[in-house]
């Protein structure tokens, strides 16, 4: 892979990213009590952001050979060598590990268990974390 492909390959998931934000945005209001077929929607966008950002990390680190762990906790060694390698900071890893923690609830969890509750902080801070991230991405490709 070049260095162009890589930037190709994160502008991609930057757009996927970008996309499922703006469906996320087109859910959540104010004030509102969601039904379960909308907590279900809002926590499967959480999922596809999260996943977009574990994808992004694991083709940087093929490009530059840092090892993509290979354990039954593949994907929280994955986040935290990326902060490890300095592709992304200390304090993004912090704000990234709940939406990894998010990201194995979702995927054993019942759509019935989900509450707003639990959702709310992380649908509030995406926005932060995709800046962050995006930029940390583009800094380090730099």
């Amino acid at each position: 892979m070049t260095a162009k492909q890589l930037r190709e390959h994160c502008e991609a998931e930057f757009e996927n990213i970008e996309s499922t934000l703006q469906e996320l945005r087109g859910i959540v209001a104010q004030e509102k009590r969601y039904s379960t077929a909308e907590l279900t929607a809002i926590a499967a966008f959480l999922h596809n952001f999260y996943n977009g950002i574990e994808n992004t990390l694991k083709r940087i680190m093929t490009y530059q050979n840092v090892p993509i762990p290979v354990t039954s906790t593949w994907h929280r060694d994955l986040l935290k060598s990326a902060s490890d390698a300095a592709i992304i900071p200390a304090t993004l890893y912090e704000q990234l590990s709940l939406y990894l923690s998010f990201r194995h609830f979702f995927v054993h969890a019942y759509s019935i268990a989900l509450r707003w509750e639990e959702l709310e902080p992380l649908v509030s801070s995406i926005e932060n974390a995709w800046v962050e991230f995006r930029r940390a991405v583009e800094t380090h490709l730099l």
